[in-house]
């Protein structure tokens, strides 16, 4: 077999569960191998944030999970990827990156491994004959440290013919416990969670950092917050009542509400990365799946995840505040037509909330999502 199916077959014994990619040199015919051992029809990502997401989402629940992108790839979700860190991971996380060294089949020639440890990120870059034990290792080494690893492969090389992938690895027993003082990045947690980083990337004990008391909301927030987070309040509170397995929040005052005594979300990266976070999660079958965003995070990012939910065919419900300002940034005004222009192509998949202070209000709404077994955006308008 060839290093791109044996790659695949790693992975696969290895009990990853998915895998994502974006098309380039290498990525390609890897994830061609990946989703020929697939009956479903799974499509590549159009976007490397989202497939990093994505398989963040499902790795921290518990799931194996695997990225393949090229090296620019790696540069376009480098904030997702920071993230990943900060966050950690549960079950191993593995980033396969395809250098094209040459540049024969990308715009440029360009070197990310001193980027990737520059951000923190445990770097293997194995010979010819280590490359698949090398894979094996990160996952390896990725679940017992709590981070995810990188692999950098040569793009040429996916064509080479290799010996058999190693035998079956045993299936993750570690499981997902619910934990926002580690899993929200957010100002609030930050210092927390780079300590925690620290001490795994350290090889220490994260256990032994000390713990934050997580704010009550909405009075223990600070003062720029709570006007914001009361007028989210009854929303909020409702949606922590709906059956869940998961739901990710965005960089918005609302993610916050991760903490007592409402504890609504769950898990939160980078901005934008509420739906792809949630998505990773569904895709792995972690349902009711839910994502809560701000119209600025929506806006910029987050709606990307929409196409890959569409693409793949999943059941996602999507919580989208709608107050035209990016209160957890300053207050930046949000345009209403911006926001329309990007629901343009989802509008039968909009329920509108109208009164999101009436609890029986988001409660139909709510409801009427949870119905749904396709993609639904409860939009709610706060805008004055």
């Amino acid at each position: 077999m060839i290093l791109a199916q044996a790659v695949a077959h790693t992975l696969r014994r290895s009990h990853v569960r998915l895998a994502t990619a974006v098309p380039g040199h290498g990525a390609t015919q890897t994830y061609a191998a990946w989703q020929h051992q697939h009956d479903a029809a799974l499509p590549f990502s159009y976007h490397e944030e989202v497939a990093v997401g994505m398989a963040h989402g499902a790795a921290l629940l518990g799931h194996r999970a695997a990225v393949f992108v090229k090296a620019h790839g790696f540069l376009k979700a480098a904030n997702a990827i920071a993230d990943s860190l900060a966050a950690g991971t549960t079950a191993g996380l593995v980033y396969l990156v395809f250098h094209d060294a040459t540049g024969a089949h990308s715009d440029s020639v360009l070197e990310i491994e001193g980027t990737a440890r520059a951000l923190g990120l445990p770097v293997h870059r194995p010979d010819a004959s280590r490359r698949l034990g090398a894979l094996r290792e990160a996952l390896r080494a990725s679940e017992g440290q709590g981070l995810p690893h990188l692999v950098i492969l040569e793009a040429e090389a996916v064509t080479e013919e290799v010996a058999e992938a190693p035998g079956e690895r045993p299936a993750p027993t570690i499981e997902y416990e619910r934990d926002p003082a580690r899993h929200v990045c957010c100002p609030l947690l930050a210092q927390y969670q780079h300590a925690v980083f620290e001490a795994r990337a350290k090889g220490g004990d994260p256990d032994a950092v000390p713990r934050p008391t997580l704010p009550e909301v909405p009075e223990g927030l600070p003062d720029a917050y709570r006007p914001v987070a009361r007028r989210y309040e009854p929303l909020l509170r409702t949606l922590a009542d709906q059956p869940r397995a998961v739901t990710t929040g965005d960089t918005t005052v609302a993610t916050l509400f991760a903490c007592p005594p409402v504890e609504a979300i769950d898990l939160c990266t980078y901005m934008g990365g509420s739906v792809p976070l949630a998505l990773g999660a569904a895709t792995v079958g972690e349902v009711p799946a839910w994502a809560v965003t701000g119209d600025f995070g929506f806006v910029s990012a987050g709606h990307l995840g929409l196409l890959e939910t569409q693409q793949r065919d999943q059941p996602l419900n999507i919580v989208l505040l709608d107050n035209g300002r990016a209160h957890a940034t300053g207050g930046q005004p949000v345009e209403k037509e911006a926001v329309d222009t990007v629901l343009a192509g989802y509008r039968d998949h909009v329920i509108p909330l109208d009164a999101p202070g009436d609890s029986s209000a988001c409660r139909e709404a709510l409801r009427r999502a949870a119905l749904r077994d396709d993609l639904t955006i409860v939009r709610a308008h706060f805008r004055a």
